[in-house]
């Protein structure tokens, strides 16, 4: 919890607003209301989708290449290359439906 609650407040007082500022801001690099944006076109966001989505999906991607892989799913504990890669067991179908329901 005290990782997720750290993780949390560097994104919303450190990350976000750099992202916000670029793409927002008249004088943000990425603002197609800039005078020189960045590649001589920059970007209109509607409604403020594509700052959440980018930031939220490279955060993920970072955050996906400093873990690594799932520990016993590919290596085992000790870091030597599994030959073939371990099945996991399923996961819970009805947080699998509401999820589904959900995002639908």
């Amino acid at each position: 919890m005290t990782a997720y609650l750290a993780y949390s407040i560097m994104l919303a007082a450190f990350v976000y607003p750099v992202v916000v500022h670029s793409i927002w801001s008249p004088q943000g690099f990425l603002s197609a209301h800039n005078s020189n944006p960045l590649w001589g076109s920059g970007m209109v966001d509607f409604a403020g989708g594509s700052v959440v989505h980018l930031t939220g999906g490279m955060t993920a991607l970072i955050a996906t290449m400093i873990l690594g892989p799932r520990a016993g799913r590919f290596y085992d504990l000790s870091g030597e290359v599994l030959e073939e890669p371990r099945e996991f067991t399923g996961h819970s179908l009805a947080l699998q439906c509401l999820g589904v329901r959900y995002m639908s």
